[in-house]
């Protein structure tokens, strides 16, 4: 994939608007909208917004912030991005969940 998908896919994986993508690549939202039909796109695009809500999750946890919509929202967004064989326990260390126990990210949806 070329650097203008890649960049534009971590940038909306991180909130950016598609009219802001458009203008800091130069590209149109139109072309945005195509390439969010590519499998390949979705790809990197997905594997960002993982990325992203992991560390939402992990700031939470380490007490970075006590946003609990934030983290509601990204422990929703693991879910229906995750393939139904994963389980937290067989995600990892990579991906930034190693140092919390299962137990923890369910006490997430306490309080």
């Amino acid at each position: 994939m070329n650097y203008f998908k890649t960049r534009a896919a971590r940038l909306l994986a991180i909130g950016e608007t598609l009219a802001d993508v458009a203008k800091i690549i130069g590209k149109t939202e139109n072309t945005l909208k195509r390439w969010m039909l590519e499998k390949e796109f979705q790809k990197v695009l997905f594997d960002n917004l993982k990325g992203a809500a992991l560390r939402v999750i992990q700031g939470y946890l380490s007490g970075e912030h006590k946003d609990k919509d934030k983290v509601t929202a990204a422990l929703s967004l693991l879910r229906i991005t995750k393939s139904p064989k994963t389980k937290l326990a067989e995600i990892d260390d990579d991906e930034g969940l190693g140092e919390f126990s299962e137990a923890a990210l369910k006490r997430l949806g306490g309080d």
